[in-house]
């Protein structure tokens, strides 16, 4: 009986649907960033993380099995999250009139401080995981130690790699940009301007009802039937 072959066929399903998922990410930011640059420093993003990210898994002792690989193909779309806010805001800075040089500087350290929070308390859900006990605990372990290196690498990737890259490959401006107060906004960010200083004027309000519902949920969730 050889139990190679089904090992080999989970572990290359598991890594085909990796490659797709990176494929899909690459394809989806193509859409909403519209910049073949952008995509392209977006998209180097996904591999030099996943080299981190597996060069961490070795040197925690994890093997590249099919819970470990489970846990890449789920950070997968998480890779390049952190790399995308980073971008985003370096093409605003550079919309202001800045530089490649001083519109990366400027977009990663406005946006470093909440990146790095956002990783660390996406990270920080993992952490009950080290109190369960038995055999559970070496599965569900590997694949949050794999999540967490993985958004790690992400994070730091996006801090300097991106920025890195943007300052070199991005297209210099030959003028420096002016903000137009009078182009007209698409309905969908005006709507959603006055949805924020709706919920911003009755702030109080808003609290209150996600406590609310939050208590409710909690209290949903162990109610047994």
């Amino acid at each position: 009986l050889d139990q190679g072959e089904y090992i080999d066929q989970a572990t290359g399903s598991v890594t085909d649907n990796l490659l797709y998922g990176a494929i899909l990410a690459v394809f989806v930011l193509l859409i909403f960033l519209r910049s073949a640059r952008a995509t392209l420093i977006v998209a180097l993003a996904i591999p030099i993380s996943l080299m981190f990210a597996i060069v961490l898994i070795y040197l925690s002792g994890i093997t590249l099995n099919i819970v470990s690989l489970g846990g890449l193909a789920l950070g997968i779309g998480m890779l390049v999250d952190n790399s995308i806010v980073v971008m985003e805001n370096i093409f605003r800075m550079k919309k202001l009139g800045y530089s490649n040089k001083d519109a990366a500087i400027q977009g990663t350290t406005q946006v470093g401080g909440a990146i790095i929070a956002s990783t660390i308390t996406t990270i920080a859900v993992f952490i009950p995981i080290i109190f369960i006990e038995g055999f559970i605990k070496e599965i569900f372990m590997q694949m949050a130690l794999t999540i967490a290196f993985s958004l790690t690498a992400s994070l730091l990737i996006a801090l300097t790699v991106v920025p890195a890259i943007s300052s070199k490959i991005l297209k210099e401006s030959s003028e420096k940009a002016e903000v137009n107060l009078t182009i007209r906004e698409p309905k969908y960010k005006v709507l959603y301007g006055k949805i924020i200083k709706g919920a911003l004027r009755f702030k109080y309000i808003i609290l209150v009802v996600v406590v609310v519902l939050f208590l409710g949920s909690v209290g949903l969730s162990v109610t047994r039937g």
